[in-house]
């Protein structure tokens, strides 16, 4: 064999050696770059990951804020000036400011900020949200006797004016749509201090023989919708009502001294004789759906009564309140009473009145919509 040819196979053999010992450390080189650099990727997604779920705490801790300070309303229907704080159990925290403006109509805006901060302390947010503080009556009654479609010539009422409801010592006492006919000897409106001495049907503003500035009927002014007037809900929306009604009952057998809220009744209503229903500083609101209302004597209710007959009722309803009974405060109905020739006896209080929108009881908490954002 020739030498040189040796000698070059050994080169050429040599020479590819060379290059698949280059080949593979370029390749392990290639390899672990590649591996290195997964690593650093997975690092990286790690690390997104974990502030993704750090910030997911940290707005779920600041909502959770928001539900306190609702909870917190909810409760004492005032904010209480104070920073609240609080932590949850995957030891995330929050902590609660708010401002309260005051709106027409006593309600009150609150503007609740709250900060959420992961348990780790790296991811923070911050969220804002409205709630509005309103009470269930809309407006009150400026008359302690308000009914629509008036009053059966054969019905009869005992009313005790509101001294200034018409202005200054102008006394109103019955505001209807419907002109009211002053036939029967038991027609009569007075002050609050006759009433007390007995002395109502001789001392009174109207009665049988004349009627005064104090009863104003046929009037233009009385809503078409007392249901919407009172409680700015239509009459044909009344399930929104019944919601907001603190019970919902079948009779009021249970109704005492103790009764509070807005009290919703499906139906006939007989109150037992010398009961007291709600009191002077926590009246109620009682509203009669579709029923009668019978007070035997010496029944004394504080508050607000709505006897209330839905659109497409065939019911003849009426209202009664026997020797001694009386409404203290107001009383309202969608229909004409005294078709049964009975009689309804309204004394206004104006401390209830003011108590029926400033009661803690008789208050909602409703968020405003679209209020909710985050920074």
């Amino acid at each position: 064999m020739n030498k040189w040819f040796v000698v070059y196979s050994l080169g050429v053999l040599k020479q590819k050696g060379a290059a698949i010992l280059l080949t593979v450390v370029l390749l392990l080189i290639m390899v672990t770059l590649v591996t290195l650099y997964t690593g650093k990727i997975q690092s990286f997604e790690q690390q997104i990951l974990l502030n993704t779920q750090n910030q997911i705490w940290a707005n779920a801790s600041a909502k959770a804020g928001l539900n306190q300070g609702l909870a917190i309303l909810n409760v004492n229907k005032v904010w209480p000036n104070i920073e609240v704080t609080g932590n949850l159990e995957d030891n995330s925290t929050f902590s609660l400011s708010a401002i309260s403006e005051n709106l027409p109509g006593r309600r009150t805006l609150v503007t609740m900020t709250a900060n959420g901060r992961s348990a780790d302390g790296l991811a923070r947010a911050t969220v804002e949200e409205q709630s509005l503080v309103y009470p269930i009556l809309f407006n009150t009654p400026p008359a302690p006797l308000m009914v629509q479609h008036g009053i059966s010539n054969d019905g009869e009422f005992e009313i005790v004016s509101n001294p200034d409801g018409l202005g200054v010592s102008a006394p109103f006492s019955l505001w209807s749509d419907t002109e009211v006919t002053l036939s029967g000897t038991h027609h009569h409106s007075c002050t609050y201090s006759a009433f007390s001495e007995g002395n109502c049907s001789t001392n009174s503003y109207s009665d049988h023989s004349i009627k005064m500035a104090d009863i104003m009927d046929a009037s233009a002014s009385f809503p078409a919708d007392v249901v919407s007037y009172l409680f700015n809900i239509p009459a044909t929306e009344w399930l929104q009502l019944q919601q907001q009604a603190d019970f919902v009952l079948a009779d009021c057998d249970s109704l005492d001294i103790g009764s509070w809220g807005l009290i919703w009744i499906n139906g006939n209503c007989d109150v037992s004789a010398s009961t007291q229903v709600g009191s002077e500083s926590e009246p109620i609101i009682l509203v009669i759906y579709d029923g009668d209302l019978e007070f035997h004597p010496d029944v004394a209710m504080y508050g607000l009564l709505l006897s209330f007959k839905p659109l497409g009722s065939l019911k003849n309803l009426d209202i009664n309140m026997q020797t001694g009974s009386a409404v203290f405060g107001a009383v309202v109905s969608n229909y004409q009473l005294g078709t049964k020739s009975e009689l309804a006896r309204v004394v206004f209080n104006t401390d209830v009145m003011e108590q029926l929108q400033h009661s803690k009881k008789l208050q909602r908490v409703a968020r405003v919509p679209g209020s909710w954002h985050d920074f």
